[in-house]
């Protein structure tokens, strides 16, 4: 009975580390691919695989010793498997409408990006390389989508983060899409890192 009783202790333990450190673990490797697909998407490149991004591997038939902790753990830490449930991909009216937009606003600016009047920033966020390269009946209407489209992209990751249920990873989300938005920008399209603006 001591046996029993050590070694559910020894596994109530294990999953209450486990626990803590999935409730400040940020999904990096999701995220990036998450971050990919909707690029891709808002670019209008995407195969539309409608994979999820986070999948659980089945490692058999839990023991009874197993089973019994994690139900007690399930009480104890009411997000204890939400490691599991991570889908950056996840719907909702709200993100599916940011996407949308986001998408038909962006054939507007890609000939901006082209030109190098605009480009994609490490805070994730589109900004003016040079103003004078958008013709001046039209520099007033290329302001207002570049804001409209910040907005937006903002909205999303703060919806993605919502919907996960981990609004502190709306930083880390944001962070990965400026890291992806530059590591996916066009040959010859310019990107603001450090303050300073390269070219692709």
């Amino acid at each position: 009975m001591n046996k029993v009783t050590i070694a559910v202790t020894t596994l109530l333990a294990t999953f209450v580390a486990a626990c803590v450190t999935i409730n400040v673990y940020f999904p990096e490797a999701a995220a990036v691919e998450a971050a990919d697909r909707i690029i891709d998407k808002v670019r209008g490149e995407s195969d539309d695989s409608g994979t999820s991004l986070y999948q659980r591997e089945d490692s058999g038939e839990p023991s009874v010793m197993v089973a019994f902790a994690s139900s007690v753990i399930g009480f104890l830490v009411s997000d204890a498997n939400a490691q599991d449930q991570i889908d950056f991909d996840k719907p909702s009216p709200e993100k599916q409408a940011l996407e949308q937009s986001l998408a038909q606003r962006f054939p507007s600016l890609k000939p901006y990006f082209d030109s190098g009047a605009i480009g994609v920033t490490d805070s994730s966020l589109i900004d003016f390389r040079d103003r004078n390269l958008v013709p001046l009946k039209d520099r007033n209407t290329v302001v207002q989508l570049v804001t409209a489209q910040n907005n937006d992209w903002l909205a999303l990751y703060a919806e993605i983060a919502k919907i996960n249920k981990h609004p502190e990873w709306q930083d880390g989300i944001r962070k990965t899409f400026a890291e992806r938005w530059i590591a996916k920008a066009n040959k010859g399209w310019y990107y603001r890192e450090g303050g300073t603006w390269k070219q692709k």
